[in-house]
Formats: structure tokens, C-alpha cells, sequence
């Protein structure tokens, strides 16, 4: 008996090390929204951390892309694929940065809803402020709206 439990351990491990993440430190994937939980608390969290890898449910960001256009403004386009069998909706914030790593004041910097469908791919693409931006960052929560 401890031995399947040891093995389980080892197998969980080998599994949690091959999930593939977004390789890009500009983009923060958070908690709720890259899996599926019943909840997300100090008890369930270990649990469903453990399901979401296994099974691979949730919002996985597997390209992005960047470009300036003629006007001279940063483009960007994140894509990604919903794991979940349900939809999944989330809020993503972009924040433009200067060249100096200083973050852009802009009215365009305000939380915006994603749904993407089940089983499926999702995009999502903006558009800086102005030309002085030269990176950003996106933040991403779950979105608790209810419809």
C-alpha cells in the first residue's frame, strides 16, 4: 500500500513537470483562471492543482506575437486553447510599458472580459497607446461575473 502511494507521488510529480506553460514572463496566467476547480482553498487547492495537471483542464496561452504597425505602435496578439470541457471566461490588463520599464498612464489600461468556448482556441489582440510604448505586460483573473 505505501508503495502505490509513493508511486502515485513520483507519477504526479512526472506529470505536474510536463505541463506546458507560456515560456513568456510578460504573461501572469492566475490561479482560477488556468483551471478548473470546485474551489480554491488551503484544503481543495493540492487536490484540484492535481486533477487541473492531470487531466490538463483550463486556459493554456501557447502564442505571442508582437509587431509595430506603420503609426508606430506595439501590437500584440495572445492565443491560446481552452482544455475545459465548459466555457471558460476571464479578465486580462495590459499594461504599456516605456523604455524605460515605466508603465504608460493610458485610459485603455482597465480589465477586459475573454470567453473562450469549450475544447477550442481563443485570441485576443491590442493595441498600445501611443508609439513610446516598447514592452507590456498582461495580467489575467478570473472573471465572477454572473450571467
Amino acid at each position: 500500500m505505501r508503495q502505490t502511494i509513493i508511486g502515485v507521488a513520483v507519477l504526479a510529480l512526472a506529470v505536474a513537470g510536463c505541463h506546458k506553460a507560456t515560456n513568456d514572463p510578460r504573461v501572469n496566467v492566475a490561479t482560477g483562471v488556468r483551471s478548473d476547480s470546485p474551489g480554491n482553498n488551503i484544503i481543495t487547492r493540492p487536490v484540484t492543482t492535481f486533477v487541473s495537471v492531470l487531466v490538463g483542464e483550463g486556459i493554456e496561452v501557447n502564442d505571442l506575437k508582437e509587431r509595430r504597425t506603420p503609426e508606430g505602435l506595439l501590437e500584440v496578439q495572445l492565443s491560446g486553447y481552452n482544455h475545459a470541457v465548459s466555457r471558460r471566461k476571464f479578465d486580462y490588463r495590459v499594461e504599456w510599458l516605456d523604455a524605460d520599464g515605466m508603465v504608460l498612464d493610458s485610459v485603455m489600461t482597465k480589465w477586459t472580459v475573454v470567453s473562450a468556448m469549450p475544447k477550442s482556441s481563443f485570441a485576443f489582440k491590442v493595441i498600445s497607446p501611443n508609439a513610446r510604448a516598447q514592452n507590456f505586460r498582461i495580467n489575467t483573473r478570473p472573471n465572477t461575473t454572473v450571467e
